[in-house]
């Protein structure tokens, strides 16, 4: 990766640290259900905190960092397509997986959540009288609705900036970017403002949102990693900064992360460890922002076959996954299994499973198109093929 790379290049690392976000999501929800930790439809039987680790330090950073490559391809969309298109593409690519995404996965994971609660009988009658609408809310695609409210308030800032601000502060402002990211402080600068927005949240990690109304302390929150992605892009000779520093960043991630799970036990009052906690989480936050995607830019730039059909599995996947690892966990419920070997079953049945419907089902046909911007082949191999459309093909995938 270098500052020579255009709009039309698909950048195959971002695209991969992408995807690796939403399979990592599907980790999560597999752990998640047998830790006595973090809210899930039901308790298992038996649980256990064996992996308790893992759920908060990858909770840190997984979701910030999407936000943050989400900002990077929104910035490529608009300076390759304009304004029209890049909204057309958005809605299409966001918006319709969204909602026509949560009519089918919401109600199946309903009925498996009444079941595992309750019984199948009593879940299916809470559709029949409607009770079962008060618990109705956005799931796991809660990460497709901050994104359009995230792409709505781009919009406002890009028509607003040249209002605002003239060619000569514009450039001002891209050069105290500049500085900040070649600065050997650059993620303990960055995480001052996000340290500012975690004072919002009543707990010391980043909420998941409650329901469908958009909460102000999320977004904020997020804007901030969407934003720096944003002006990664346009400033994208950077990139190289990130690969330089990937291991130095990844080396003090390790040690920020071990120091965050710590923080939890200090025998400290209530302020002190309100703002310290808050502290550590947004310092290694960034550390792992900056040197998971160094490390990804480092060694994934290449083109790979297979992690191209991985990467453009991984969003049909994120959002079909939830009822899978339900009836999956519906299935275990009884059976005399340690919590850890029923989670492995749970993930890889729920991918083996997936990823089959994937390459028959939805990517040769018009579901892939919405989903991956066009139909593919659903063998896995080279994706383009030649021809007099592959410059064109070329400019649609680096905007996937």
């Amino acid at each position: 990766m270098t500052a020579h790379a255009t709009t039309a290049e698909r950048f195959h690392a971002l695209d991969a640290l992408r995807a690796a976000m939403m399979f990592l999501g599907i980790y999560l929800h597999a752990v998640v259900a047998y830790s006595p930790s973090g809210g899930w439809p039901w308790r298992q039987t038996e649980l256990t905190r064996t992996l308790d680790w893992s759920l908060i330090i990858i909770h840190a950073f997984r979701m910030p960092i999407f936000y943050a490559m989400a900002g990077f391809f929104a910035a490529l969309l608009l300076a390759r397509y304009g304004l029209r298109r890049a909204a057309w593409n958005r809605f299409m690519r966001i918006v319709v997986p969204f909602a026509v995404g949560w009519i089918v996965v919401w109600p199946l994971v309903a009925l498996l959540a009444g079941t595992g609660l309750y019984n199948f009988d009593i879940a299916l009658r809470a559709f029949g009288t409607g009770v079962v609408w008060r618990y109705a809310g956005p799931l796991h695609l809660w990460f497709l609705e901050y994104l359009i409210v995230l792409y709505a308030l781009a919009v406002v800032v890009v028509a607003l900036v040249p209002r605002v601000f003239n060619q000569r502060a514009r450039q001002w402002l891209l050069q105290g970017f500049r500085r900040i990211v070649l600065s050997a402080w650059a993620p303990l600068i960055l995480a001052v403002p996000s340290f500012a927005a975690q004072l919002l949240m009543p707990n010391p990690w980043i909420e998941d949102p409650p329901g469908f109304m958009p909460v102000f302390r999320i977004v904020m929150v997020y804007a901030i990693p969407f934003a720096f992605g944003w002006l990664l892009f346009l400033e994208r000779d950077l990139l190289d900064v990130l690969i330089r520093r990937a291991w130095l960043y990844a080396a003090l991630a390790v040690v920020a992360s071990i120091a965050y799970l710590l923080s939890y036990g200090l025998p400290l009052d209530r302020v002190a460890r309100f703002y310290l906690i808050r502290a550590v989480h947004s310092l290694d936050m960034w550390l792992l922002i900056l040197g998971v995607s160094g490390l990804f830019l480092r060694y994934l730039a290449s083109h790979s076959a297979w992690r191209r059909y991985l990467c453009d599995s991984s969003y049909f996947l994120y959002i079909a996954h939830m009822p899978v690892i339900l009836a999956f966990q519906l299935l275990l419920k009884d059976v005399d299994l340690l919590p850890l070997e029923k989670m492995a079953i749970t993930l890889a049945g729920t991918v083996a499973i997936l990823l089959p419907v994937y390459r028959w089902a939805v990517r040769p046909t018009f579901i892939g198109a919405v989903l991956n911007g066009r139909r593919y082949p659903s063998a896995i191999g080279p994706v383009l093929e030649g021809g007099p459309q592959l410059e064109d093909r070329r400019a649609q995938d680096a905007v996937r």
